[in-house]
C-alpha cells in the first residue's frame, strides 16, 4: 500500500500520525479489508466507528498520483474519522481542548472494542457471557486459589471482559503480584492495551530500562492485613501475556504542582527490534527466550509544552522508512528512525508512542 498524506483541517495532527501509523499495521488493515469484502454495507449501520476506519482504509489503499509527487498518492481529508468519534459518548471528555495522541488511539481502539463486541452479541446472543480476557467492555471478576512455585497458594483474581478482533491484535494482561506478611500472595490479572512506561527515573535511559521499571517492586505501607492489621506490604507487576502489537507509550507529560503539566522531553533510547526478556514476564508464562518485535511506527510529539505542540510519524512502509507530517511525506534513513544513542544535537522532537509487531 503507497502512503498518501493526510488533510490538517485545523489541529487534527494527532489523529493524522495515529491513522497513519495504524494504516501500516498489517493486522488491522487486514481486519478492516475483510469487512469491507465480506460484511454487507447498511446506511443503518449501528458500527459508524468500524465503518468510518474501513472506509479509511480502503480510501488510503486508491492510488491517486499528483504531479507534485508522482511516487506518493494524492493528500486527503479522514475527517469522517473524527466525526465518528465525536457521536460516542467517551469522547465526550476529549472535546473543547487540546488532544493528545496517545489519548486519542485509546478512545479509538475502545470504540472500536465496543462495536465488534455489541455486533458479535447481535450475532451470537449465547456469547453475551463471554468469560475470555480483552481490554474493554462489561467488566467483571473471577476468584479462585492458585497453586504456585513450590507448592506455595496464592489468591487469584482476574479482570475478564470479553474478547473482540481489536483485543486479539493490541490487548494484553498484567499480573500484580500483593504480597502481605502472614497472608497468601494476591494476584490480580488485569487487561491492557498499551504498556504505559514512565521514563522519569534517573535510571531509565531506554526502552529496556523502562520495561524493567515496568516489574520493580514496590513498598505499600500500612496495608490492613486481616490477620495483622496494618503492615508493610510489597506489590510487583509483571507480563503475563503479550499482544502481536504491541503499543508502547513514554509517559512524557506530568503533573508538577507549581507548573501544572509539563513535558519531559528526556531522550529514551530505542532500536527497531525490541526483545521482551523473560524475566519481566510471569513467571507461569515465562518463556527461555526472550520475545522478538519488529519496530513499524513512531509517534513524535514536536513542542516544549505539554498543552500545545505538533504530532507526525515515521511508518515503515514494506522495507522503507518514511516521515510524514500531515500531507508532507519524505523518505528517513534507518539511523534517523532508531534513538539508540543521546543525540548530539538538542531538538524539540520525542519519541512519544512505539508500536512493535511480534516477529
Amino acid at each position: 500500500m503507497s502512503p498518501r498524506g493526510l488533510i490538517n483541517n485545523g489541529n487534527m495532527c494527532f489523529m493524522n500520525a495515529i491513522l497513519q501509523t495504524l494504516s501500516h499495521c498489517p493486522p488491522f488493515c487486514n481486519l478492516l479489508t475483510r469487512i469491507y469484502k465480506d460484511v454487507a454495507h447498511s446506511f443503518n449501520s449501528t458500527t459508524p466507528l468500524v465503518d468510518s476506519l474501513v472506509r479509511f482504509i480502503e480510501e488510503y489503499k486508491q492510488m491517486k498520483r499528483t504531479e507534485s509527487s508522482e511516487e506518493f498518492g494524492e493528500a486527503f481529508s479522514p475527517e469522517y474519522v473524527y466525526d465518528a468519534l465525536r457521536g460516542l459518548k467517551r469522547f465526550d471528555s476529549m472535546k473543547g481542548r487540546q488532544e493528545d495522541a496517545e489519548e486519542f488511539l485509546g478512545f479509538l481502539l475502545d470504540g472500536l472494542h465496543e462495536e465488534f463486541l455489541a455486533a458479535l452479541k447481535r450475532a451470537d446472543p449465547k456469547n453475551q457471557q463471554s468469560d475470555k480476557a480483552s481490554v474493554a467492555g462489561n467488566q467483571k471478576e473471577d476468584d479462585w486459589m492458585e497453586v504456585g512455585r513450590k507448592n506455595k497458594t496464592c489468591f487469584t483474581r482476574t479482570t475478564n471482559v470479553e474478547e473482540t478482533p481489536i483485543s486479539r491484535i493490541f490487548g494484553g494482561n498484567f499480573r500484580s503480584v500483593l504480597t502481605c506478611p502472614g497472608s497468601f500472595d494476591s494476584i490480580t490479572l488485569q487487561p491492557y492495551q498499551s504498556l504505559q512506561l514512565d521514563i522519569q527515573p534517573d535510571d531509565v535511559k531506554t526502552i529496556g530500562d523502562a520495561l524493567k521499571n515496568l516489574t520493580v517492586s514496590e513498598c505499600v505501607d500500612d496495608f490492613y492485613s486481616p490477620k495483622n492489621g496494618l503492615v508493610k506490604a510489597t506489590k510487583r507487576l509483571y507480563i503475563e501475556t503479550l499482544p502481536p502489537i504491541l503499543t508502547l507509550h513514554l509517559k512524557r507529560f506530568i503533573y508538577d504542582n507549581v507548573g501544572g503539566t509539563q513535558k519531559l522531553s528526556k531522550h529514551i533510547g530505542y532500536s527497531t527490534t525490541l526483545s521482551i526478556q523473560p524475566d519481566i514476564m510471569a513467571q507461569a508464562r515465562r518463556p527461555k527466550e526472550a520475545i522478538e518485535y519488529r519496530l513499524f511506527g513512531v509517534v513524535y510529539h514536536h513542542g516544549k509544552s505539554a498543552t500545545g505542540g505538533h504530532y507526525t510519524a515515521d511508518i515503515l512502509c514494506q522495507n522503507d522508512w518514511l516521515h510524514i507530517d500531515d500531507t508532507a511525506i519524505s523518505p528517513i534513513s534507518l539511523e534517523e528512525v532508531a534513538s539508540v544513542e543521546n543525540p548530539t544535537q538538542p531538538t524539540d522532537r520525542s519519541a512519544y508512542i512505539l508500536f512493535y509487531m511480534r516477529s
